[in-house]
């Protein structure tokens, strides 16, 4: 398990502007810091502390560079336990409902940083369709549920066996009841009454009154029974109860009404002040207990709400209970006068953005000038939500000899030293040993720079390759001692490696640059991969220009040899075409 070192942990500096974000995924790169490294911070982990701040200032300072390609637009909310909030109001500590991508089940935790990046002409990708809606930059990372296996995907990316977790089984809710299911039910029924029951200041008037249809005989049991559960047997005078709450029964034409004392009332109007379930109660119920709240609210016949507030915390029931949910207004009609608010139950889970077919779904890249903005959680992940549709959505590193790992950049962010051109290949991983002083590794070191690497394969979606920084751009980084065990394979320390065997040669070698689109890339090599993917069955023109169609050609390809989906044609993508049977 990798011990990471957050950059709020290391003191980190704020990024002077905004990352790039990642396109491609084939692996990971390791460098090494260059120049002295003192043996004495195999003693002293402060100093391996000291050290990356050094550096950071360095890169900042001295390079020029940025030191976070954000997420999403600005209508695009979180869910904390106080409900749905903007970036605007979102605070670093909130508590926010995440997806733990590992176990498909949803968490809270903390928020560790709320990160926003000024307006700016920029291209974003609207997704929209009846129950979704996101505008999100073209690299931002969605956890993905793909052939029975749980991975990450960007916007860009994302593949028509894609599906998009829109709703997951909450792993902290309470196993013991707090409450009695007869007072869970009676909270239900009384929410499900859209009006009040208080006089000009604000407080009871006379108490609390259920009403429902005596056409519904099943219902108006079900309420008789769970106040006598709750109450106790009905009181014919309520004004000599003596302060025990009590309750009545009585017919209004064709409605049943059960009249509450104050004192019976205060019961349920602190649990739903003005019929609104407050969050801390629904955070209270178990399970089984949420279930029972949303039956009983169905049950009641409508899940429309003429108070948003009622709808949104009927919303997060439904959220908490580990069901989809969405939230739209209705429009006053001739026949009602006041608007309403109509919470959806979803029957599915998960939604497939590429298979969504015809009209009903848009994937389209627009410009969008607003601010953009992202919350960083320990799970990597958060719920959203965008015009009343919901769904869960989505730091580079350094290795120290103490065996910890501190975030950089982190997953999903372009590196800076890869060399021109590489930089969308590969993620890069530092460890702290240089040319002179502290220059041969040590088994901390080798494993932390492993767990950075399977941190960023699970969090990131990094590919297999392990590399050096010398491979594919001329550099002595990240020097021969860390260099021989990449070429060794990186392996564990104390691992037995066995001989590798050699893998079949591509019929033409990698030319050495990505080919990707936007701009348009020309090039003999571009036509060789043409004429390539033409031999292979694909529908192309071999014009020598990487452009839209060689970009879906690619995209297509990938699809079909299992790798990486991003469009852009590496040394991965470039030897399985050349290696593969026409």
């Amino acid at each position: 398990m990798a011990d990471i070192v957050s950059r709020e942990e290391w003191g980190a500096r704020s990024p002077k502007g905004a990352y790039s974000r990642l396109s491609s995924t084939k692996g990971v790169k390791v460098h090494y810091t260059g120049g002295h490294v003192s043996p004495d911070i195999l003693d002293d982990h402060a100093k391996c502390v000291a050290m990356v701040k050094s550096i950071q200032d360095f890169h900042m300072d001295g390079n020029g560079w940025i030191d976070i390609a954000y997420c999403v637009d600005e209508e695009t909310e979180i869910l904390t336990r106080q409900g749905w909030r903007s970036y605007r109001e979102l605070r670093t500590g909130d508590i926010a409902l995440t997806l733990n991508h590992e176990t498909g089940m949803a968490e809270w935790q903390p928020v560790l940083e709320v990160c926003v990046f000024p307006a700016g002409e920029r291209e974003m990708i609207r997704m929209r369709g009846e129950h979704h809606s996101s505008l999100t930059t073209p690299d931002h990372r969605w956890p993905v549920e793909r052939d029975g296996r749980r991975v990450w995907a960007t916007t860009e990316t994302l593949g028509r066996r894609d599906r998009i977790p829109v709703a997951a089984p909450c792993a902290d809710l309470p196993v013991e009841a707090k409450w009695s299911d007869a007072l869970v039910e009676l909270v239900a029924w009384f929410c499900a009454e859209d009006h009040g029951d208080r006089g000009p200041g604000g407080e009871p008037a006379s108490g609390v009154v259920l009403r429902h249809s005596e056409r519904n005989a099943a219902n108006v049991a079900r309420i008789r029974a769970a106040l006598r559960q709750v109450f106790g047997p009905p009181r014919e005078d309520l004004s000599r109860a003596g302060g025990v709450p009590g309750w009545r029964e009585a017919a209004d034409r064709h409605v049943r009404e059960f009249h509450l004392s104050v004192d019976a009332g205060e019961v349920l109007l602190g649990r739903a002040p003005e019929r609104v379930p407050a969050f801390e109660f629904l955070l209270t119920l178990t399970r089984a207990q949420l279930a029972l709240f949303i039956e009983t609210s169905l049950a009641a016949g409508t899940l429309a709400r003429r108070n948003r507030a009622a709808a949104e915390a009927l919303m997060f029931a439904v959220l908490l209970s580990g069901r989809a949910a969405s939230l739209r207004r209705l429009p006053p009609t001739a026949t009602r006068a006041s608007e309403m608010w109509l919470v959806t139950i979803g029957r599915r889970q998960s939604f497939a953005p590429r298979g969504a077919a015809g009209a009903r779904f848009t994937m389209r890249r627009e410009p969008y000038r607003g601010e953009i903005w992202c919350p960083r959680t320990g799970n990597q992940s958060w719920l959203a939500r965008r015009d009343g549709t919901v769904y869960f959505t989505g730091n580079t590193m350094v290795a120290c000899p103490h065996r910890k790992v501190f975030v950089g950049r982190g997953p999903g962010h372009l590196p800076a030293a890869n060399g021109p051109g590489l930089n969308s290949g590969h993620y890069a991983v530092l460890g702290l040993v240089g040319n002179a002083g502290l220059v041969q590794p040590t088994d901390g070191l080798l494993h932390a720079i492993l767990d950075a690497v399977e941190y960023l394969r699970a969090e990131g979606g990094a590919g297999k390759e392990i590399k050096g920084h010398r491979d594919g751009y001329p550099t002595d980084c990240p020097g021969d001692s860390l260099y021989a065990w990449i070429r060794k394979g990186a392996p564990r320390p104390g691992a037995t490696v066995p001989e590798p065997a050699p893998g079949p040669e591509p019929a033409r070698p990698w030319p050495g640059r990505l080919l990707t689109y936007p701009p348009v890339m020309r090039g003999d090599d571009v036509r060789a991969w043409q004429e390539r993917m033409k031999e292979l069955g694909y529908d192309i023109v071999a014009d020598g220009a990487y452009g839209p169609q060689s970009r879906e050609v690619c995209r297509r390809f990938q699809r079909d040899r299992h790798l990486d989906v991003d469009g852009v044609v590496g040394p991965g993508t470039w030897n399985a075409a050349f290696a593969a049977e026409p």
